[in-house]
């Protein structure tokens, strides 16, 4: 038993999302509303109904309804469920020999974690009480208070950069990031372990002052704490087509975006190897 949070998937056996074997666990709902999100249906904090057509058979069960327990192709189902922290943690530790062989453990993910907090703080002691090393991956667009109650909780925390200028990330993003600057900045004084994760958009954040100020503003998180790792994430498109599966609740924007060119990735890469980051394509 426990709180009781709101979550759309849990993968067993992650590999890109902290070191070793992990569960990764997400949570529905985010502050943010990211034009290129590959999770768009974590952008809504409640269950929303969406539609595959590849497995629509086309019988006509569902015409007039938006009722996934009609649909027997399962076309339609809902993302999205309530679960407590007790039956969270009965997922996590039947996979405990595997976090105790590889070094791994429990990412919460999302979504947006921070916006369901007393359940996340809940789940982070109780992988604690079990000796389960556990990562926050997170924008970290939240209270300061929130992320001065969590923080100390996760041994690990995956912070993400989207934009730099602050009016670009408005646009792209929808919120400001003064906020997140602030709280990366206490999440580097804290003296928790975190990497930073960047996702690339060709012409957008890839190249000029962009990369110049995301190396400068990540020399300073460096100098303040325990910056470990600097991750690389050029753009995918796997969420273009969730989005437009989405039927009911909050539908995301979106927009025609693409990978930068490889070039460009890895003049980046290696100039922030020459300053000394440890710094990777990917994960």
């Amino acid at each position: 038993m426990g709180i009781q949070g709101c979550f759309f998937d849990i993968k067993r056996y992650a590999i890109h999302d902290g070191p070793g074997i992990r569960i990764s666990v997400f949570f529905k709902g985010c502050p943010l509303s990211c034009r290129w999100c590959h999770n768009p249906e974590s952008q809504d904090p409640v269950p929303q109904v969406m539609f595959d057509p590849l497995r629509c058979i086309g019988c006509g069960a569902c015409r007039g309804h938006t009722i996934p327990d009609l649909c027997p192709s399962t076309a339609l189902e809902v993302c999205g469920w309530k679960m407590d922290t007790g039956q969270i943690m009965q997922i996590v530790l039947k996979e405990r020999l595997f976090f105790e062989r590889s070094g791994g453990g429990v990412t919460f993910t999302g979504g947006e974690p921070l916006m369901q907090p007393e359940i996340l703080a809940e789940l982070l002691e109780a992988c604690r009480g079990n000796g389960i090393h556990t990562a926050l991956d997170s924008s970290l667009w939240a209270p300061a208070h929130i992320v001065k109650k969590i923080i100390p909780l996760t041994g690990l925390v995956l912070a993400d950069i989207k934009v730099m200028d602050p009016a670009k990330h408005k646009y792209y993003t929808g919120v400001d990031n003064a906020l997140i600057h602030s709280n990366l900045m206490a999440v580097a004084r804290s003296g928790v372990p975190f990497a930073l994760r960047i996702p690339l958009v060709r012409g957008i954040n890839d190249s000029g002052r962009e990369t110049e100020d995301l190396i400068a503003f990540a020399l300073r998180l460096r100098d303040a704490g325990n910056l470990t790792c600097i991750h690389l994430l050029p753009f995918h498109p796997y969420g273009k087509n969730k989005a437009s599966g989405l039927i009911s609740g909050k539908i995301p924007a979106s927009g025609d975006f693409s990978a930068p060119a490889a070039h460009a990735v890895d003049s980046l890469l290696i100039k922030m190897l020459s300053m000394g980051f440890n710094v990777v394509k990917g994960g």
